[in-house]
């Protein structure tokens, strides 16, 4: 299933990028904290020493950008200028800062050409230098920048900033570093993820309710075959077997890092917990969440209670108290997101569209649209927000006393034991056809 979890792009302030720190050691007692997390992620260290091609040092760039007379602070070649001495002057802090410092090289290259269309002097001396720090930035360790990255916003996330608001849109970058990522580094990426989330289990402070339901997402990780780089598509989880084959699925993985850990691990969650309802309710390549043979009576009535139950966790998240801005974006994002109208004919037109459902079941999506109303998103999206918002709770240290925490917690109970007991009967109906 294709989702859209992409951050909002309208931002009223903005704050100064913090340092990143080392990530946080793990001492086995307590939840883990985001940056305990990724430190272990992909097993590779985020600080060690990064070597990259020879890049012209600053007074090599000067001699190759000077011109006759004139003074250089009186252009925008003093932010390149600026921009190179900022690269040079960093510690071994890892190959994240190394990152934005490059970036930084190559913008104030671009917008010193971009000043000069008519060319000059500087020009070439300009395009040699922006050259050459591309060429140093695509060597790096693009797994490091993105394990740096998640460091950097676990911090932020922790101190109560907004990472949305970040004017170096760490999120953004991210998602950039992880394009770099060759086919086997990216899905090291991923399997690091997924098994975090199944550590989770073992913190003492976890909930049962999300205890149960990683226990039911760990079970099917096997038949997710597949973790790439979303290129040319949505994120989300797609079922890529034929309808007489053994499942198998595709993880095309969102890395648009926006809440760091806590972040990627909810969206591990989301994804896995599409093939585990898929697998419990029989469902169609599009894997929405209603038992295959259901009435529309029986799909009003579910999409009603799940309507009502969003509703519910919105009373109880109220004002946000107890969450930062930031984390109550978030949360408000995703009980949107897991009812809004009209979602589930919309993909029953695209599958079919594409040759992934039959006619007769495409018609029976759009009965079932038809029969929840305003309410129709429940019914592809509803249980993966809810587990969604377990991760993200437990690792922001929620207080389980929390009226939202307590009303999240009811309402995953009531949808893992709808699975499990669509997935018994399930198998009692396979049982019975040997």
């Amino acid at each position: 299933m294709h989702t859209h979890e992409t951050p909002a792009t309208d931002h009223d302030r903005q704050r100064p990028a913090p340092v990143g720190r080392t990530a946080d050691r793990y001492d086995g007692r307590g939840p883990r904290t985001p940056g305990s997390l990724q430190g272990t992620l992909g097993n590779t260290a985020v600080t060690r020493m990064i070597t990259v091609s020879r890049m012209m040092t600053e007074d090599e760039f000067k001699q190759s950008s000077k011109r006759t007379g004139g003074k250089r602070n009186a252009s925008e070649i003093s932010k390149v200028d600026e921009a190179l001495r900022a690269f040079y002057a960093l510690p071994d802090a890892g190959e994240a800062a190394r990152w934005y410092a490059l970036r930084d090289i190559v913008r104030a290259c671009e917008a010193y050409v971009s000043h000069k269309p008519e060319g000059g002097r500087r020009v070439a001396g300009v395009e040699r230098l922006k050259g050459e720090a591309e060429g140093a930035q695509a060597e790096l360790d693009a797994a490091a920048v993105f394990r740096g990255l998640l460091t950097e916003v676990d911090r932020m996330v922790t101190a109560n900033e907004d990472p949305d608001m970040d004017v170096r849109l760490p999120a953004g970058e991210a998602q950039k570093a992880s394009q770099k990522m060759s086919g086997p580094a990216f899905t090291t990426l991923v399997d690091g993820l997924i098994r975090d989330l199944g550590e989770l289990r073992g913190n003492e402070g976890l909930p049962g309710e999300t205890r149960a339901v990683i226990d039911e997402l760990m079970a099917v990780v096997g038949l997710v075959t597949v973790k790439q780089y979303p290129r040319g598509g949505m994120p989300g989880m797609k079922l890529t077997s034929a309808a007489d084959q053994d499942p198998a699925f595709t993880f095309n993985v969102d890395t648009q890092a926006r809440g760091g850990t806590s972040f990627m691990l909810g969206h591990v969650a989301h994804e896995l917990t599409h093939v585990a309802a898929h697998q419990a309710f029989g469902s169609s390549p599009v894997m929405e969440l209603v038992r295959s043979g259901a009435t529309d009576a029986q799909v009003t009535a579910l999409a009603e209670e799940r309507r009502d139950a969003l509703a519910g966790l919105r009373r109880a998240l109220g004002g946000g108290a107890g969450f930062s801005d930031f984390q109550q974006r978030m949360l408000e994002e995703k009980l949107v997101y897991g009812g809004a109208g009209g979602k589930l004919k919309k993909y029953a037109d695209s599958f079919a569209a594409a040759g992934k459902i039959t006619p007769e079941q495409q018609a029976q999506l759009i009965a079932w649209d038809a029969a929840a109303g305003p309410a129709s998103g429940t019914l592809v999206e509803y249980d993966t927000v809810i587990n969604q918002m377990l991760v993200y709770l437990h690792l922001w240290e929620t207080d389980q006393n929390h009226p939202f925490y307590v009303e999240l917690r009811a309402a995953a109970q009531v949808a893992f034991d709808r699975r499990s007991q669509a997935r018994a009967a399930t198998a009692q109906a396979a049982g019975n056809n040997l």
